[in-house]
């Protein structure tokens, strides 16, 4: 990030960290205002005064500005005057001086990064502190000096001591803390004209706009990023080239360059992300580093992989109130709620106008992210797994509304780690370690599972079935295909090994009563009367349409919420009646996003935790942090002291898995363990948790991916509506497809197949052993 003041208030991200800081800043001192004055109305004691130099050094201008307006904010809580004016101007000061300090103070500058860690470090740091402290108490008590409110050597002191001591006890421990996360982040302050040097080149490359109706709409050639930092290129030497009115998907496994790739067409690369860019992306012949991001944003609509961040209204109908508000401000008010009615029925959300967005599922939510990116009708919509949350109905729904708008002249690029949809596309790229290994039809890439296993993507079950039968081209991709292919052949399935039962002797664990949840008065209930037993040792998944309740059930079952009606007991006790502390010995909790459970600087520190606050003996835990590492496959050199946020998404689930394990938990609750996953990953995720199984842990996981609950659990309950209407054995539930399609699910690929001979066959393993062709 780099820029002068004045560009702060052109740089949208910029501007949003000078509110942060401003909004931080102010919430600190106004506490004080009251509870510790020193010289009262004028100066009191201020912990946060930190803040200000901190922020400076992270994040330059925005610091500074942050500063002014956060002071002028406290001001108004209790000593708002006259001399406020010189409160701002100070305050101002207290933000702009550090970072025009750091690394200009000839031989007494450490020539590091504002971490203070080395000796020389702590050296510059502290002088800084006292420069941009005299800075400050100079101008405002030679203001009020003026003013002749307060004499100079009166105020000036009490605010110079009081900047010191602040900055220099509370400043090293945030910026040590902060330092290495803003980095990561890429919002580190890099510089502006006459600031540090400057880290990446964003002046505009003169190309000449060349508008061709029947050309292509986006032309990407020789592309090459590089994050700072990092140690290879996120994309190389990608050329490609998309026509309009097309659908295009793009393939690859975690890292391999699909969410890059999407920042790069809305010109977030180069203008936000920092990095090294090379090649040239245009979109309708204009090269992306001409336009800014919010300019970009009228003709190309960005999905974010994290959907949930893009969400910031208060109820749906605001969300998307506020994005044509904002990109289509030419639109009377008529046609904005006309244009909210429309999209909103597309995403099959006209009933949720006043919901508030935390309040829906994540399919749901997910739907509304997508809906407020369709709503201003982009020419371009780029879709980064628009997917990842939606039950197999909606994800067929989604793509037949994408085909709609193709047909209507909308070009669409999305990302998707499922293939069964793919098919569906005009156009498909597979991408790898961020170079293009395919690009052509999506069918004949279908037609390639080889090469779409080695590159991380789940190939069409029945496709790599027949490849390893023999056949070539005419790999079939649909159950139609598959069974026409056998049409002339006779065809017998041996009847399946019967899966281990869980013993009905086994004692209870989870058990729910007439069980009614609803999220606030006057809602409907989330959970209708649902009545569910699990026993020890069991492998259970939940199902359902999104909005059905599974969440919610979970989250009954951990202890997070308590009925409104009927009771939830584990092994024989009342959730009501139980400890925090019991419950999280008893059932562990593993999060969607496991980004929302970690927090901890340390991998080690992260699955301390939860033993540390357990009451468990400090000489045990080391022990529980080993065995947690081992039981999920991380006991690597180096992982204990990482920074958990440094991993791969699959590396922090993994973290998240043994965080809980460390609690010891016999049962263990995974809500959609596989989000955000490539199949590689999503392999090693489920093979975790059959192996937790295995070792006597008791499994209820939530999934909409249906060949993931048809290849590992043993029992699937079925949810509608907030009630379950199905509970039964893997196989019979998924040998009544008759059943399942109005619930919104779907059977997966292999049990469709073998239901044309008379058998459900639920995994690759079975189709290879029990399926024989004469």
């Amino acid at each position: 990030m780099k820029g002068g003041l004045l560009e702060v208030w052109r740089d949208t991200r910029q501007l949003v960290l000078a509110a942060q800081v401003a909004a931080i800043y102010a919430a600190v001192l106004i506490p004080f205002k009251v509870g510790i004055p020193i010289i009262p109305g004028f100066v009191e004691l201020r912990p946060a005064n930190a803040i200000p130099v901190v922020a400076s050094l992270l994040f330059g201008p925005a610091a500074a500005w942050g500063a002014a307006f956060g002071n002028l904010i406290g001001d108004l809580f209790g000593t708002l005057g006259p001399g406020s004016l010189f409160g701002l101007l100070g305050n101002f000061l207290y933000g702009y001086v550090p970072y025009r300090l750091w690394g200009r103070l000839g031989p007494l500058s450490s020539g590091c990064p504002p971490e203070p860690r080395a000796p020389r470090q702590i050296l510059e740091y502290a002088l800084i502190c006292i420069l941009a402290s005299l800075a400050c108490a100079g101008t405002i008590g030679w203001g009020l000096d003026v003013m002749r409110l307060l004499p100079f050597q009166v105020l000036a002191p009490a605010i110079f001591i009081n900047n010191v001591l602040m900055s220099s006890v509370l400043g090293p421990p945030l910026l040590l803390f902060l330092y290495p996360r803003v980095a990561r982040w890429g919002l580190l302050y890099a510089g502006g004209p006459g600031d540090r040097q400057d880290v990446r080149e964003r002046r505009p490359v003169p190309v000449e706009a060349q508008s061709a109706p029947d050309g292509p709409r986006i032309t990407i050639r020789d592309l090459r990023f590089a994050y700072r930092s990092a140690a290879r290129p996120a994309l190389h030497g990608l050329s490609l080239s998309v026509k309009a009115g097309t659908l295009t998907a793009v393939l690859g496994g975690s890292g391999a360059g699909k969410s890059t790739l999407c920042y790069c067409l809305n010109g977030l690369i180069p203008h936000y992300l920092p990095g090294e860019l090379s090649g040239t992306v245009l979109i309708d012949g204009r090269d992306t580093r001409q336009a800014t991001v919010s300019q970009h944003a009228r003709s190309v609509g960005l999905l974010f992989q994290d959907f949930e961040a893009q969400l910031v209204s208060t109820n749906v109908e605001r969300e998307l109130a506020f994005t044509l508000g904002n990109l289509c401000p030419d639109l009377s008010r008529e046609a904005v709620v006309a244009r909210i009615t429309d999209t909103l029925r597309l995403l099959g959300l006209d009933g949720y106008r006043a919901r508030d967005p935390l309040s829906l599922s994540g399919g749901e939510r997910q739907r509304l992210a997508i809906a407020s990116v369709l709503a201003p009708r982009p020419p371009v919509l780029v879709l980064d797994d628009p997917t990842t949350d939606l039950d197999p109905a909606g994800r067929a729904a989604l793509y037949a509304l994408l085909r709609r708008l193709v047909e209507t002249g909308t070009t669409v690029v999305l990302t998707d780690h499922e293939t069964e949809d793919v098919v569906l596309a005009d156009h498909a790229c597979l991408l790898s370690q961020g170079g293009l290994v395919w690009d052509g039809r999506p069918d004949r890439l279908l037609r390639r599972p080889v090469l779409m296993e080695q590159c991380d993507v789940r190939p069409l079950p029945l496709s790599a079935f027949f490849a390893r039968l023999g056949y070539r081209d005419e790999l079939p991709l649909t159950t139609e295909e598959a069974v026409a292919l056998l049409k002339n052949k006779r065809v017998r399935i041996d009847e399946p090994d019967a899966a281990a039962s869980t013993d009905p002797s086994a004692r209870l664990v989870i058990e729910a009563r007439a069980v009614e949840y609803a999220y606030g008065e006057g809602e409907r209930s989330a959970l209708d009367g649902v009545d569910l037993t699990v026993r020890q040792g069991e492998f259970l998944a939940l199902v359902g349409a999104n909005g059905s309740g599974k969440t919610t059930l979970a989250m009954l079952c951990k202890g997070l919420l308590v009925p409104t009606r009927g009771e939830v007991r584990i092994h024989g006790e009342d959730t009501r009646r139980m400890t925090a502390g019991r419950l999280a010995s008893m059932v562990g909790y593993v999060f969607q996003n496991p980004d929302h459970q970690i927090f901890a600087n340390t991998v080690s520190e992260e699955i301390a935790f939860g033993p540390r606050n357990l009451g468990v003996p400090a000489d045990d835990i080391p022990g529980r942090v080993r065995e947690a590492l081992e039981a999920v496959g991380l006991d690597l050199p180096g992982i204990a002291d990482a920074d958990p946020f440094s991993l791969t998404k699959g590396d922090r689930q993994r973290v998240a898995v043994a965080s809980v394990l460390a609690t010891r938990p016999d049962i263990l609750i995974f809500d959609e363990p596989t989000t955000g996953l490539d199949y590689r990953e999503i392999r090693g995720m489920m093979a975790l948790i059959r192996q937790l199984n295995q070792a006597g842990h008791t499994i209820v996981m939530i999934t909409h991916l249906m060949w993931v609950a048809a290849e590992y659990a043993a029992r699937c309950v079925v949810l509608q509506a907030g009630r379950v209407v199905a509970d039964a054995r893997t196989r019979t539930v998924f040998a009544q497809p008759e059943r399942l399609e109005p619930l919104s699910l779907r059977v997966p690929q292999i049990p469709r197949f073998t239901q044309h001979y008379g058998r459900t066959l639920l995994t690759p393993e079975e189709l290879e052993s029990c399926f024989r062709i004469a």
